[in-house]
């Protein structure tokens, strides 16, 4: 998913922007649309418990919404992303890794690409490789680990046994993440056995 016609968010900057400003956008922009979701959920499943976890669920969706888009923008980059950010030209976070960390030369051709101008085109695979240099795609991939674990980090105070599996597997699937699925179905199958039954006490000996 891109940042394209997105007026409101990176498609809107005419200039550069580091990483911390780009993470920023997300979190304004991105990760109030898991909070809504869910607080619709807890809404329905009763107002007392919302209040509850009303909290736990802003920093949870804060984090989600922010590794998801971090994940679309890796998915997106280079010659060998889904869409290629760089070749159609669109703002990302690495695009805002690499920025930061550009000096000189390197920097100004960096601004071309969020000004969208004529000698970016003209030098894409220039640019695709300054992202390599600069290790924009390791960093990025650093944060969407780091938001991630914050997201399940925002879990423990869930006292709600049944809810807490559900947000962990709701990072499992957006984010095809094994471990955390390898997790939920260990949560799932606890969950499913009956409790053993306790010892009939013996008979008093006569």
């Amino acid at each position: 998913m891109s940042w394209t016609g997105r007026r409101t968010g990176l498609g809107a900057h005419a200039r550069a922007a580091d990483s911390a400003q780009v993470l920023d956008i997300f979190r304004k922009k991105t990760a109030p649309a898991f909070d809504v979701a869910l607080r619709i959920g807890a809404l329905y499943a009763g107002l007392d418990r919302h209040e509850d976890v009303a909290r736990m669920l802003r920093t949870y969706s804060e984090a989600l919404g922010i590794a998801y888009q971090i994940r679309d923008d890796l998915s997106d980059w280079g010659s060998q992303g889904e869409t290629n950010d760089i070749a159609g030209l669109r703002p990302s976070l690495l695009l805002g890794v690499a920025y930061e960390r550009a000096k000189g030369d390197q920097r100004v051709l960096l601004e071309s690409v969020w000004r969208r101008a004529a000698e970016a085109r003209a030098n894409l695979p220039q640019i695709e490789a300054l992202y390599t240099e600069l290790k924009a795609d390791e960093r990025a991939r650093t944060l969407l680990e780091t938001y991630k674990e914050e997201a399940i980090r925002s879990l423990r105070e869930v006292e709600n046994t049944n809810l807490k599996g559900l947000l962990r597997r709701v990072i499992g699937k957006i984010f095809n993440d094994t471990e955390i699925k390898g997790w939920c179905k260990e949560f799932e199958a606890r969950n499913s056995t009956p409790p053993a039954a306790p010892p009939v006490p013996s008979a008093p000996s006569a």
